[in-house]
């Protein structure tokens, strides 16, 4: 990402100059770049935990058949365990895939109509979930 960027300096605001950092990419490979990037640091890894987690249920499951003490509770330790286990796989994805989604819909969706506050807000609200995680 840094070789992709260049310091600009903008016109002066109160006797200070203005610099950004601007990307030096084209649409296409910057469109190319987050897909790679989705598809490599969220979707790869969100397959991967689901596979583990659920080759760790079973495991968990297989266990538990014959248990060395029976209890009769409203919900049993086996349950509670495989509930930690799918909620960790749903918060993983509940918490990274609003952002991508948005990220990706703005680069591939031409008829996004949405005015740059609503942008701002939902740009927000999607990278606050993100770092819930």
């Amino acid at each position: 990402m840094m070789l992709m960027v260049t310091l600009t300096e903008g016109g002066k605001a109160e006797g200070k100059v203005k610099r950004m950092c601007a990307p030096t990419w084209s649409v296409d490979a910057y469109r190319t770049y987050l897909t790679v990037l989705f598809s490599t640091s969220i979707m790869a890894p969100g397959i991967i935990i689901g596979f583990l987690y659920t080759r760790l249920a079973r495991t968990y499951l297989e266990s538990q058949r014959n248990p060395p003490h029976k209890e009769k509770s409203k919900r049993s330790p086996r349950q509670k365990v495989l509930i930690m286990i799918f909620s960790i796989v749903l918060v993983f994805w509940a918490c990274f895939l609003p952002f991508w989604i948005w990220q990706l819909v703005r680069l591939y969706s031409s008829s996004l109509q949405l005015t740059t506050q609503t942008q701002k807000c939902i740009n927000y609200l999607v990278t606050c979930l993100t770092y819930s995680n």
